[in-house]
């Protein structure tokens, strides 16, 4: 029994990690669960000698600790609801935090009170609690025994990459710009005009790839595609069809081929990435550019927590604010890096705008949430767009003054994807239900690179697989042959790796 006692605040406090972990099994990986889990076990150690010595007893202090836990993690849930139901005045947390705070502390008091301890709820919290750890240890581990991920090496068939020509080893630049769609979904879907800022780049020396479309659906493979200059659509058969686990195409993303030819060349990798897991940072790369307070795991959880309201108000754990300013910082950076970095270099940069969550005002100033609760989505992303124009350009003509006209850098800007069609949005949606216009805005893609001497090996249709096929075959006489420009999406999120191929749907209508 005070084994059972003893454990029952340590359970309360690991139970929501777990069942996040649960939640999102395949989305993180298993290291990430080890600072919220640490952190939880820490204070459960320092707070509970602490209750037991107060409320003169173990069994209601662990108790009180474990209640305490409960409504730490249910408070976010609770305000979720709440608002979800309309009742946004009592999700404040002006109103329910205190009334969170209230309900605890009765609790400790009627334990506090009590003539005897409390076995009874003590026994009824460890089997609440031993069910919920439960639960997600069966998903955890039928996750695990259902995914089947060999090797990252293993995935992509061999192909044989041979430099034959290094005289010039110019910085090259690729800089991803998510979700940044096409001038012509622009043109069609938003009513917007891109042309203004196409010309800029043309005006510059970029080829602009009018009609470029993503090869797939999704960032990661989108992302596994291009830095592996291959089609990953043969994970079908390396992985299989009816697979959830992003983990193979995570780790293409991590270990691909671009950075290897280039490390072995001499480049230094330099990695910049989002919050997002996958592309936040590379342990093969010689230095990311990490600009956050929490990771990505973390700061969901902590976003569910009674103590999320206070740290809101000082910018700590808020997504939005974070992304603000690692964009920021980020544009900031890339500029000077022919400055302070050991040349030459590849730089690997993935930045989440135009993407959502939209922080950005047209001219670059903080877009508060109820700003942008206020307006839709088109009109959100439309400003988030018009900020990241304004500073692509800015971005383009700080890094070239660093370059003499006869060494100049290679830059590519590219979207990964484009922006969600509405009726896709929801979880689940099942792809190949979608009509031609939706799959054309969400494949159509900027596609825009600058490599004076490389023209003549661009073309309208190019792809993102072909990307750093035709700059190694320019740059470094490589030989290698292009790639099928073909575009792919999956059935749904339970099956990643059933690819269609939707190249004639997005074809169709493109004109």
């Amino acid at each position: 029994m005070r084994t059972r006692t003893l454990l029952l605040p340590f359970l309360f406090a690991v139970a929501p990690v777990l069942s996040l972990a649960a939640s999102n099994a395949g989305q993180f990986q298993a290291s990430e669960t080890l600072l919220p889990l640490a952190a939880v076990v820490l204070l459960t150690v320092l707070v509970l000698p602490l209750l037991t010595f107060a409320l003169r007893g173990l069994q209601r202090g662990a108790v009180a600790l474990a209640l305490g836990w409960f409504v730490f993690f249910a408070y976010g849930h609770v305000a979720a609801a709440i608002g979800g139901a309309g009742l946004t005045g009592l999700a404040g947390p002006s109103v329910l935090l205190p009334l969170f705070v209230l309900a605890f502390l009765l609790a400790v008091v009627a334990i506090a009170r009590a003539p005897a301890p409390p076995a009874r709820l003590a026994s009824v919290l460890f089997l609440v609690v031993s069910v919920m750890i439960g639960f997600s240890a069966v998903t955890l581990v039928r996750f695990a025994a259902t995914q089947r991920t060999p090797p990252a090496g293993n995935l992509l068939p061999e192909e044989s990459i041979v430099a034959r020509r290094v005289e010039r080893r110019p910085d090259i630049y690729y800089i991803i710009f998510d979700r940044y769609a096409s001038a012509q979904t622009l043109a069609d879907r938003y009513g917007f005009d891109n042309g203004p800022t196409l010309d800029f780049l043309r005006s510059r020396g970029f080829y602009v790839a009018d009609d470029s479309r993503a090869n797939y659906l999704v960032t990661a493979q989108s992302l596994a595609s291009s830095l592996n200059i291959a089609h990953v659509d043969v994970l079908a058969n390396t992985v299989g069809p009816n697979s959830s686990d992003w983990r193979p195409v995570f780790g293409l993303l991590t270990d691909h081929r671009v950075a290897r030819l280039l490390k072995s060349l001499g480049y230094r990798y330099l990695h910049a990435g989002p919050a997002w897991n996958a592309t936040a940072e590379n342990p093969y790369a010689d230095h990311n550019y990490v600009y956050e307070f929490l990771p990505e795991f973390t700061a969901i959880l902590l976003r569910t927590t009674a103590a999320y309201p206070v740290l809101h108000r000082m910018g700590i754990g808020r997504l939005d604010v974070e992304k603000y300013r690692r964009i920021n910082y980020q544009l900031e950076l890339f500029g000077g890096l022919a400055r302070t970095e050991q040349r030459p270099f590849f730089l690997f940069a993935h930045l989440l705008v135009p993407h959502g969550p939209f922080v950005f005002n047209a001219d670059g100033s903080f877009r508060d949430p109820g700003t942008a609760t206020s307006h839709t989505e088109p009109e959100n992303y439309l400003a988030q767009m018009q900020f990241i124009n304004q500073r692509i350009q800015r971005l383009v003509d700080e890094i070239l003054s660093h370059y003499p006209a006869d060494d100049p850098p290679v830059i590519v800007l590219q979207g990964d994807e484009g922006p969600y069609p509405a009726r896709t949005q929801p979880h689940g949606f099942d792809w190949s239900q979608a009509t031609d216009e939706e799959m054309n805005e969400k494949m159509r893609i900027l596609n825009a690179i600058y490599a004076p001497g490389c023209e003549d090996a661009f073309y309208p249709s190019q792809t993102p697989v072909n990307t750093f096929r035709m700059l190694f075959n320019c740059l470094f006489d490589t030989g290698l042959p292009l790639l099928p420009d073909r575009s792919y999406a999956y059935l749904d999120l339970q099956h990643l790796y059933d690819f269609q191929d939707v190249t004639d749907r997005i074809n169709a209508t493109s004109h």
